[in-house]
């Protein structure tokens, strides 16, 4: 989905050097923008009450204020309206806060090339008009929809389903939670909770709507529903982003949390679902190819689609390695922190899976269950502090 174009932004900067730099490099675009700028926090609330932006560019250093207060003031006065950081500071942790805060991306002066400024523009305008859609029904007040946690695996077979099918069974104990499987391959869920699936499912559904989902989603004892993938071959393997968009715009008005597995490969369906997320999981084994291909992964996300500050890594140790990456490297790979370690023991997942019962529910005490246990804490939080919390 491309957004409109030009888009109408405010910039937020005092510097005039700093000023002209993002005018010369965005009228590089070939007209997508259009700029407006304010050069104190005042001036651009006057701004924003007379005419709303696409976006607003902001500098958290301004002459009447500084800091994460001026992204929490820009955001009250404009709750709909994108902002992408621009500061001076390489800072990852004031980013990741600014991005808690409300701002869609913060960026470095001086280290932010043209075609990546005017990209991560689009990309945030793209993902607010997208968390408006999906949280706001018309004619009814804004109101909290469910927060959604996509999980992608480095590469196949990592164990990414049985981490997401734990997480949402965990969660699933304190909220209302949908278990959503984007792969045109299916099996996986159905795997992991012994359902016996039969008919099409939701993305074999021409116009699929609100009954159709309600009639396929598969209602288990812990109160966790899951929504299975299809059960017969997708043409390329995965879910079409329009379509993905559509469930899933249905989905986070039937749950408290949408938890969603996505093959890599399904490239439309990735994109799709990370515009929207809350909060991203890349699985990966703690050996050198599979986070070698998570890194590869995690640059494609940053490149493409991904609102920086949302991934988390989840290191899965299927078996134990006599000589494991350390932790401290393939957080250094990645390039992203790590949420959780799962310690090895595919044995006893192997018993839960067979008996159709997360091993959060199957052996609670083990290792394993209370590292799960302990991402499902982790993502929730990020979650519920992301952008777009209203």
């Amino acid at each position: 989905m491309q957004a409109e174009c030009p888009l109408e932004v405010l910039l937020v900067e005092d510097n005039p050097a700093d000023a002209e730099w993002v005018r010369e490099w965005l009228g590089e675009s070939g007209g997508r923008f259009r700029i407006r700028q304010a050069e104190r926090l005042a001036e651009a609330l006057e701004s924003l009450t007379e005419s709303k932006p696409d976006l607003v560019l902001l500098d958290l250093m301004l002459p009447d204020s500084a800091g994460l207060e001026t992204v929490l003031t820009v955001r009250r006065q404009a709750p709909e309206t994108g902002i992408v950081v621009l500061s001076g500071v390489q800072d990852e942790t004031l980013a990741l806060t600014a991005v808690r805060a409300g701002a869609q991306d913060y960026l470095v002066k001086g280290r932010t090339p043209p075609e990546t400024l005017a990209r991560s523009l689009c990309y945030a305008v793209e993902r607010q008009r997208t968390l408006g859609r999906l949280r706001q029904i018309p004619g009814e007040p804004m109101r909290r929809a469910a927060r959604v946690i996509v999980f992608l695996g480095a590469k196949g077979g990592v164990g990414t389903t049985t981490v997401a099918a734990n997480v949402a069974a965990a969660m699933a104990r304190r909220s209302r939670v949908i278990a959503a499987e984007l792969d045109g391959r299916g099996a996986g869920l159905a795997e992991c909770f012994q359902i016996k699936a039969s008919g099409d499912s939701i993305w074999e559904v021409e116009r699929p709507d609100e009954a159709e989902v309600s009639r396929r989603l598969w209602k288990l004892p812990s109160g966790l529903r899951v929504l299975l993938g299809a059960q017969s071959c997708i043409e390329g393997g995965g879910v079409p982003a329009e379509k993905l968009e559509a469930v899933l715009g249905l989905l986070v008005w039937m749950a408290d949390r949408v938890i969603l597995d996505i093959p890599w490969q399904a490239w439309a369906a990735v994109r799709a679902a990370v515009r929207c997320a809350d909060s991203v999981a890349l699985v990966v084994e703690r050996e050198p190819a599979a986070v070698a291909a998570g890194r590869r992964l995690a640059e494609r996300l940053r490149a493409d689609c991904l609102i920086e500050g949302l991934i988390r890594g989840v290191v899965v140790n299927r078996t134990a390695l006599a000589c494991a990456m350390p932790l401290s490297e393939i957080e250094q790979r990645l390039g992203i922190p790590l949420a959780a370690v799962i310690p090895p023991n595919a044995d006893l997942c192997v018993q839960a899976r067979r008996v159709g019962a997360p091993v959060v529910f199957f052996q609670p005490e083990s290792p394993v269950a209370v590292s799960l246990l302990e991402l499902s804490g982790k993502l929730e939080e990020a979650a519920l502090a992301a952008v777009g919390s209203v």
